[in-house]
């Protein structure tokens, strides 16, 4: 018989893994400038926030004459002209598989791939980030269940999304405090749980919160690519 303990260790895991997809949901809203809610509605459009639009750059991946790298420098220059003061070391954007699989297609990528480490992209399994024209491409397939069984992606088909690393204060993540007596005044962590005796000892009852805000601060260095 499995002891109590395991019961409510296994609970709670289960439960800080749910608390993980929301706040990679919540970050990954930051990341594309809308802060949405676990039912889709916005919390915040931090380009409406900011009084900025957003920019969008088509890559037209279908069309084989595309120019790939001068969208790519299209994207850094964007970024860098918005970093208002900031720094960064670098441009990372997050593909949907369709946007992935458009690019890695195109027939300039396949072509300058060709000719580095002799043809190594052909033959490796470069989902996880492969660096082209500046920018590092990475697929990506975060996704989460909404209360009523849809699945909700957290990229859309056919797009993806730029933006810097290595800055200081351009993203940020708040946490609020639990609405507990003890926690009055004092400063939010990632994860608060407690559990609470039943009447008669005939369970125990298991309460888990967080209360996240990802934030970017700079929505302008924001970008969506599109195929």
């Amino acid at each position: 018989m499995e002891a109590i303990a395991g019961v409510l260790a296994r609970h709670l895991e289960t439960m800080r893994n749910k608390h993980a997809i929301t706040l990679e949901h919540l970050r990954m809203g930051a990341l594309k400038g809308q802060i949405l809610d676990a039912d889709g509605s916005t919390i915040y459009d931090l380009f409406d926030e900011f009084e900025l639009s957003q920019a969008t750059i088509a890559f037209d991946l279908a069309n084989a004459g595309s120019d790939v790298k001068g969208h790519c420098y299209e994207v850094l220059a964007h970024i860098e002209e918005n970093l208002k003061g900031e720094f960064m070391t670098g441009v990372h954007v997050l593909c949907s598989p369709e946007f992935f699989r458009a690019l890695t297609g195109h027939k300039s990528v396949k072509e300058a791939y060709t000719n580095w480490q002799q043809g190594a992209i052909l033959i490796n399994d470069v989902r996880a980030g492969f660096t082209f024209a500046g920018l590092t491409f990475e697929e990506y397939r975060g996704q989460a269940s909404s209360p009523d069984g849809t699945v909700r992606r957290f990229i859309a088909a056919g797009e993806a999304h730029a933006f810097p690393l290595g800055t200081v204060d351009t993203f940020a993540t708040y946490f609020a405090p639990a609405d507990f007596n003890e926690t009055v005044g004092t400063l939010g962590q990632p994860l608060y749980a407690k559990q609470e005796p039943r009447k008669f000892d005939r369970g125990t009852d298991l309460h888990t919160q967080s209360n996240p805000l990802p934030m970017c601060h700079r929505p302008g260095v924001l970008v969506k690519l599109t195929v």
